[in-house]
């Protein structure tokens, strides 16, 4: 092996060894700012992808800006925060319950309206921006029917006799529930529910002859009218109206006393009664002219009380027929009414029957789309006393 003497200055390399040795470069000047910007504009551009990443995910459950639903802003939310808005606001969303120029602010608790909660959100995913999104609603009938009976205190306008008569107005309740059954979204997506009303004929004057037997008096309470007063007594409006020489039934005030005939109890003699179609068993006759239902036992008269036949459009069939069916409760409908659990129901003909009666009170005039309306309580001892088979005789 060669050696370098000690001291001896290193030997030159040829030239192109020299030329091929590496060689350290320095870079300055516009390479340098060449080099920068490309830096950061990777570096900017990393960031963009990681913001719109981050803007994607925080995004990808948003609703579109500006969707309403039942007028409840829920753009831009979430569908949680959605979910959580809508289920403590829609139950309380008012309804406005109308009869031409007149009407009233229930909620949809009050009317037996209730949301589908997942199909709306499903509308609310779909819907475009700026849209106002119908909820999907649904109805508990037997809820509806009873806010619509307790609205009808305020709704209907009692027939008035005497020297003015006037017709009235109540909520036909067996076709709004009908309505309210097929199509509850459509009736009321805009926030209103017109009201199926039925005009009321006023009574026909009658000459009724002051009692010579006992009577009963009644001391007027609050937020009593007479219709109601003449149901609690089982006597018609027209007997209390003669009796006290009322001028305007419809100005009853607190503490006014009233004769009620009969002590309370009115029940037509014999002699006012129509015969009885057998003479022999149970047998029932409904007088559609004195809008009253009697009951026989052997061809004697056992018990009365005022009906609601049908009305002149569906009017009650007339002739003999026979109890053929009896229903503790049952569903009716019709082309277009639904009533759900109608209690204590006598068919005797069809679609005809004797039955009780939750949604009106106005007894001894015609209402009904052709059965014989009783109260409840009447009803029932109707129900409990004939049996099938037992002879109606409608006249």
């Amino acid at each position: 092996m060669y050696a370098q003497p000690h001291g001896q200055p290193r030997p030159r390399r040829p030239y192109h060894q020299r030329f091929n040795a590496t060689r350290r470069i320095n870079l300055s000047g516009p390479q340098v700012w060449i080099a920068g910007l490309g830096a950061t504009v990777i570096t900017a551009f990393l960031l963009g992808l990681l913001g719109l990443g981050l803007y994607l995910y925080a995004t990808e459950d948003a609703i579109p800006s500006g969707v309403t639903v039942a007028g409840l802003p829920v753009g831009g939310e979430s569908l949680e925060a959605a979910r959580a808005s809508l289920q403590a606001n829609l139950p309380f969303q008012q309804i406005t319950l109308r009869d031409g120029d007149r009407s009233w602010q229930v909620t949809l608790t009050d009317l037996g309206v209730g949301v589908d909660l997942e199909t709306t959100l499903r509308r609310v995913e779909n819907a475009s921006s700026g849209e106002a999104v119908v909820p999907h609603y649904t109805v508990d009938l037997n809820q509806a029917q009873t806010g619509l009976i307790f609205m009808s205190d305020l709704v209907n306008i009692p027939a008035q006799a005497g020297d003015a008569p006037r017709a009235g107005r109540a909520i036909d309740i067996p076709v709004v529930l009908e309505r309210l059954r097929v199509d509850v979204s459509g009736e009321i997506a805009d926030g209103v529910l017109e009201l199926s009303m039925i005009q009321v004929a006023p009574p026909e004057p009658e000459v009724v002859a002051r009692p010579t037997g006992e009577t009963t008096t009644h001391v007027v309470e609050r937020g009593q009218e007479l219709g109601l007063i003449a149901q609690m007594y089982g006597v018609s409006v027209n007997d209390v109206i003669a009796l006290n020489d009322l001028d305007d039934p419809n100005l009853l005030y607190v503490g006014q006393e009233l004769i009620i005939p009969a002590a309370g109890m009115y029940t037509p003699t014999a002699a006012e009664a129509p015969a009885a179609p057998t003479s022999s068993g149970k047998s029932i006759v409904v007088s559609t002219g004195d809008q009253r239902i009697y009951a026989y036992e052997n061809g004697q008269l056992v018990r009365s009380h005022l009906v609601s036949t049908g009305l002149p459009d569906t009017p009650t069939v007339l002739g003999d027929y026979k109890v053929y069916v009896k229903y503790a409760a049952t569903d009716m409908s019709g082309p277009d009414y639904f009533l759900p659990q109608v209690p204590y129901t006598m068919y005797f003909y069809q679609g005809y029957g004797i039955h009780g009666t939750y949604w009106h009170n106005s007894f001894g005039r015609p209402m009904s789309h052709g059965c014989v309306n009783l109260p409840t309580a009447e009803a029932e001892w109707f129900f409990n006393w004939a049996e099938v088979g037992t002879p109606v005789r409608v006249i």
